[in-house]
Formats: structure tokens, C-alpha cells, sequence
């Protein structure tokens, strides 16, 4: 069985080095299972700006095994780890990232939970401890807004995961642009687990995913996997429609009556309201839009300006 491990970097000289030589010590202990006969690095540099390409080419002249993947300009970590997936050779291939804060000491645990076949096992965080207090309360939030949503992710999982090729396989006949992995191989199918592990602090350099790319991350997701935001403008555009309707009845009784007040308040608080209510609707209705337009558009996902030990 080979063995292809995907690595997307972004930006990580100060901790690649410790990553690269933590790996290679890995192999040849994966390397001494009966189940794996060979392994190989698929490191993807996602437009890295820092020292990060010169030190994959280096290791990839020194190991064969390392194979390198750079990209025209940054296209984003989905994308890099959907060009991992598409061009691992392996027959189970697993993705983490190059901050070692994924334990890749896992990675023969998980190899056991293939071996009882299972086809894709996901790595979780037992606990969120090494996060700060809001990226604790924001990620739990964010996972229990996308169950209530519909989708079908799996609780603290990120995108440490270990598949088998034909789960691999059934996986990259998605073809959308807007591509939200994590929720996406869990409506694959095929037998599955998961495995829990206490995720380590970074190991050198600084988190790549602040505050900014966190929110386009959620809104991705929840726009990529339900369409509940949509349903819930249109229950409440109805819900305001019956309001103005009862507003409508009352107004003309008051006014046969007499009982008519001359008010701005309740002239304006109306116009506000409603006119925010609009903005905000068109707004979520913009976002599947944007889905839309980027989608009919079939740009490729990602570019590859070169390969290295990659045939």
C-alpha cells in the first residue's frame, strides 16, 4: 500500500524545517508496517511570499519522496488541498497542515482504523485549550449554526483526515468552485470514524487564518451547503407581508373611526425597519448569486506555475 501525505503550506518557513525532518523520521516507521510498502510528501505551496518554496526545493533534492506543487499566486487552503487530493498517487492518502499542530504521530493510528474498514477516518480536537477565548466561542458556534443548517460536518474536525482511493476518487467528482471540503466528504458515504487527539500549539511561525479569513470561511461554508438563509428571507419577507396586511385593516378602521394621530415615529420606524430588513435579504441573496456567477463561469480552482519529482 502506498501512502500519500498532503501538506499544504502557505507561508511557513519559520516551521517547515521541523516539519520536513519530523516527517522523514515518520516514514521509515510507517515504512516498517506490513501495510505500507511506500510514502510519499505531496507538499503544495499555495503562493508563499516568505522562504517557503526555497526550502521545498531544497528537500525535494534530497528526497524524492517529497513532490512539490507551487502555485501561479494564492488560491486559498481549499484549493491547495484540492490539487494534494487530485495529484496523490497514493491508495490512502491523508491531509494536514505544516504547522504540526495536526500530530502526524496519528497517522499510523489511522492506518489501523483503515485496516478495519473504515474509508475515511477524521481527525478531532479533543479540546480547544491552545485557542484563544472568541476563536473557542466563534468555532463552536460556527459548527453548531452549520448543523442547525443542515450540513453534515463533524464536530471540531478540521481537515486532518485519512481516505482510501475510491473514497478519494468518488470525492473529486465534485466540481464546484466553491468547494467546502470538510462538509463535503461526509456526504460521500462509504464507512467511516473518527479519532480524537489534543491538538499541540504552533510550533513556529504565526496562525494563517485570522479574523477576516475566518468570516469568508464560515460564509463559504454556510452558503456552499444549505440553503436555509434563503428560506428563512422568505418566511420572514411573508411574516412581514402579514404584519403590513393587519397594519393595512387597522390603519383604515382608525381612520374611519377618527381615531387617526398624526406621528413622524410611526411613519419612519416602518420606512427603517423594513428598509433594513430589504438591505440584509438582498445581501444573502447576493451571496448565492456571487456562488452562481463564479460557478457558470468555470474558472480553473487553481494554477500551477511548477512540479517537482511529480511525473
Amino acid at each position: 500500500m502506498k501512502l500519500s501525505i498532503i501538506i499544504p503550506c502557505y507561508n511557513e518557513g519559520e516551521v517547515l524545517p521541523l516539519t520536513l525532518e519530523r516527517f522523514n523520521a515518520l516514514s521509515h516507521e510507517w515504512l516498517a508496517r506490513e501495510d505500507c510498502t511506500e510514502v510519499e510528501f505531496v507538499l503544495v505551496d499555495d503562493g508563499s511570499q516568505d522562504k517557503t518554496q526555497e526550502l521545498l526545493v531544497e528537500a525535494s533534492k534530497l528526497e524524492k519522496h517529497f513532490k512539490i506543487i507551487r502555485f501561479s499566486r494564492n488560491f486559498g487552503h481549499q484549493a491547495a488541498l484540492l490539487a494534494g487530493y487530485e495529484l496523490a498517487q497514493g491508495d490512502v492518502i491523508v491531509s494536514l497542515d505544516a504547522d504540526l499542530q495536526n500530530p502526524p504521530e496519528l497517522i499510523s493510528e489511522m492506518l489501523d482504523k483503515i485496516n478495519e474498514g473504515n474509508d475515511v477516518v477524521s481527525a478531532v480536537r479533543k479540546e480547544r485549550n491552545t485557542d484563544s477565548w472568541f476563536k473557542r466561542f466563534t468555532a463552536v458556534g460556527f459548527y453548531r449554526l452549520m448543523k442547525g443548517l443542515g450540513a453534515e460536518i463533524i464536530h471540531n474536525h478540521a481537515d486532518f483526515r485519512m481516505v482510501t482511493r475510491r473514497a478519494l476518487n468518488a470525492f473529486l467528482q465534485f466540481h464546484e468552485n466553491n468547494l467546502f471540503i470538510r462538509a463535503t466528504f461526509p456526504i460521500v458515504g462509504f464507512p467511516s470514524c473518527t479519532i480524537a487527539y489534543d491538538c499541540a500549539d504552533r510550533a513556529a511561525g504565526e496562525t494563517k487564518y485570522p479574523l477576516r479569513k475566518m468570516f469568508e470561511f464560515a460564509i463559504n461554508g454556510i452558503t456552499s451547503f444549505s440553503v436555509v438563509p434563503l428560506r428563512i428571507c422568505s418566511m420572514t419577507g411573508l411574516f412581514v407581508s402579514i404584519i403590513a396586511l393587519i397594519m393595512m385593516f387597522w390603519s383604515l378602521i382608525a381612520n374611519i373611526f377618527g381615531l387617526t394621530v398624526p406621528g413622524w415615529t410611526s411613519t419612519v420606524v416602518p420606512l427603517y425597519f423594513l428598509g433594513g430588513i430589504q438591505l440584509l435579504f438582498l445581501g444573502v441573496v447576493g451571496e448565492y448569486i456571487g456562488k452562481i456567477y463564479t460557478e457558470v463561469k468555470k474558472r480553473p480552482r487553481y494554477i500551477i506555475q511548477e512540479t517537482k519529482n511529480i511525473d
